[in-house]
């Protein structure tokens, strides 16, 4: 069995984040390395040995301790949870430290508890959204606001740091959302294992367990982060961009040439209006020139809204495949850009963290993860 047995602070616990009104009895409860600073065992460009700062995982704790978490299977959060995660503690490994938490699963999950005691099951992974991930050579922030999608997908910084290589590797620092925890097959994090009795945080030794009121017998399910089952797949989805990015730019270099020609045409007409107040030349003559050239600058006009309804069009691709709604789209060239960048920039972004989880051995070029969030990361 791996169960932890019920002490008095953990009774504590529970009641603190279930309340007087539910029955503890049939609940089963494990404890679980959640994360830790180690670096990370990740195939994706930002998080391949990159590390969670200390910091974060004290925030975790602290979210953990204001409100449960639920724990879910392979990060399927469609299904509803099978237990929550209702206790966080940072505890210190030497120079390194980790996040342990304390979970429970309800009576209805005795498939995943005769899994999980069978050592079958004997990983977890978290779901968070981080606040910035700092390149640990130049301090590059791949969340901050001078990211652009290939820093994301490739894990470069505008000085050729890429992590994961030559000792560059992330810093993982600050909590956006804690989303959830899983029971997953295979996690993301260095030393995820079922740890010994002696090796618990809630004792040190065989007697320490007894004295506390702990199962002398119980093991303690130590997890560490894994990825998500992708959903789409990342090639095609960096295609698209590409082609949307490279459609965007040949569009605005179209409408700079009409919007130039336009100008010329303007400042044309305009002299030779003036002119027709200044020289004997018959009116007539000027008055055809205008007309020509007046001709001209609408068909550059019409050119122009071509243009622009062309780039409405990107602009209502990528709005479409971040989910966001396309009506009120802007009518000039400015805020189209505008609204094409940040999209793709946070459907980039998504693409880092959401979807379903997938092995942390797998390769990030033939599978992604869609997001909960801005930027949603399983561990």
């Amino acid at each position: 069995m791996k169960q932890v047995q019920k002490t008095e602070f953990i009774t504590a616990a529970l009641r603190k984040s279930l309340g007087d009104g539910v029955a503890l009895d049939h609940l089963r409860v494990y404890e679980a390395i959640a994360l830790n600073t180690l670096p990370l065992r990740k195939n994706h460009p930002l998080y391949n040995g990159s590390r969670a700062d200390r910091s974060l995982l004290y925030e975790m704790a602290a979210e953990l301790n204001k409100e449960s978490r639920p724990v879910h299977l392979m990060h399927y959060s469609d299904d509803l949870p099978v237990g929550r995660v209702f206790y966080g503690e940072v505890v210190d490994q030497g120079s390194e430290a980790e996040l342990r938490v304390l979970f429970f699963l309800d009576p209805t999950a005795d498939e995943e508890a005769v899994k999980i005691d069978s050592g079958s099951v004997d990983q977890v992974s978290v779901s968070v959204l981080p606040k910035h991930i700092y390149n640990s050579v130049s301090g590059f922030d791949y969340l901050g606001p001078d990211a652009t999608v290939e820093h994301i997908m490739s894990g470069t910084d505008p000085d050729g740091n890429t992590l994961g290589k030559n000792g560059c590797y992330g810093r993982i620092v600050g909590l956006n959302k804690f989303f959830e925890l899983s029971l997953v097959g295979m996690g993301g994090a260095q030393n995820a294992r079922i740890i010994s009795r002696d090796e618990s945080h809630f004792g040190s030794s065989y007697q320490k367990l007894a004295a506390s009121g702990l199962d002398p017998n119980a093991l303690v399910l130590v997890a560490s982060t894994s990825t998500r089952k992708e959903e789409m797949n990342l090639t095609e989805i960096i295609a698209q961009l590409t082609d949307m990015k490279a459609e965007l730019a040949q569009k605005i270099i179209e409408i700079s040439t009409l919007q130039a020609a336009i100008a010329e045409k303007d400042k044309r007409i305009a002299e030779l209006e003036a002119k027709l107040e200044d020289v004997a030349k018959p009116q007539a003559e000027l008055q055809e020139q205008i007309a020509s050239l007046t001709t001209q600058s609408e068909e550059a006009r019409a050119q122009l809204d071509a243009a622009v309804t062309s780039l409405k069009d990107i602009a209502t691709k990528v709005l479409t495949a971040a989910g966001k709604t396309t009506d009120g789209l802007p009518e000039t060239v400015e805020e189209l850009n505008a609204v094409i960048n940040e999209t793709t920039e946070a459907l980039a972004a998504s693409l880092v963290a959401g979807g379903r989880s997938k092995e942390a051995t797998s390769d990030v070029s033939k599978d992604i993860v869609p997001v909960a969030g801005a930027f949603r990361v399983r561990w």
